[in-house]
Order: structure tokens, then C-alpha cells, then sequence
């Protein structure tokens, strides 16, 4: 039965590659693998430890729906991390832009606050009006 499991998981994660350079995308990929199996694989002992699963096949499946869960959420991050990074270095003017722009205006706004909190505080009061 495992065997059945391992396929499907190899079939679902086989597509999910990386857009960069082969050889890092195979060490990330090793890495996620890596990790994604550590992780099942302890949880998958806890859960026999605390009696949820009894069976070799209970604990066949779960373990690779975890790892196939994780392995995908993983997957996704890296992915993520690594199109935000080119997003970045193509775009790296506009969003510098867009920082500035926002600094600026963080720091009008403390401004006119500061000087409105100043004119209330100092104003008099003109008894004869």
C-alpha cells in the first residue's frame, strides 16, 4: 500500500518546479523533501504514540498525506520568495519610489500633527472678543 501512496505523492509533486537554475532547484527541492519527511514522519510517531492509529497502513497513508501537505505549502513559500525576489530586482526603482513616497508623507503627517498639537497648546485666549 505504500508503494500506491509513494506514487501518487510523486505524481503530485513531480510538475511543482522552480523557476530558476536546475541545480539549485534540485537542492531546494531535496531540502523541502527533506524537511517535509522529518516532519511527517514525527508526526505520524506521535500519533501512534497517543493511539489515534494502530495499523501499518493507517500510518502509511497519513504519512504521506502529511508530507504531501507540507511538501506543497513549502513548495509554495519558495516559490513565492523566489518571484517576489524577481518582482524586487525587476521592479526595484518603482517600489523605491513607492517608499519614499510613503516616508514622506509618514513624516508630513507627524509634522502637521506636531504643529497642531503645538498651536493648541500655546494659543491664548483673548478676553476681549
Amino acid at each position: 500500500m505504500s508503494a500506491i501512496f509513494k506514487f501518487l505523492f510523486e505524481r503530485a509533486t513531480d510538475p511543482l518546479g522552480l523557476p530558476i537554475n536546475a541545480f539549485y532547484e534540485y537542492i531546494i527541492l531535496a531540502v523541502i523533501g527533506a524537511v517535509a519527511y522529518g516532519i511527517a514522519y514525527s508526526k505520524v510517531g506521535d500519533m501512534y504514540h497517543g493511539s489515534l492509529i494502530s495499523g501499518r497502513t493507517e500510518g502509511s497513508f497519513f504519512h504521506w498525506l502529511i508530507r504531501l501537505i507540507l511538501f506543497v505549502g513549502l513548495w509554495l513559500l519558495a516559490y513565492g520568495a523566489i518571484q517576489g525576489y524577481y518582482f524586487v530586482t525587476a521592479n526595484w526603482q518603482i517600489i523605491l519610489m513607492i517608499a519614499g513616497s510613503v516616508a514622506g508623507a509618514a513624516m508630513l503627517c507627524t509634522l502637521a500633527v506636531t504643529a497642531m498639537r503645538f498651536f493648541k497648546k500655546h494659543r491664548t485666549v483673548n478676553g476681549n472678543a
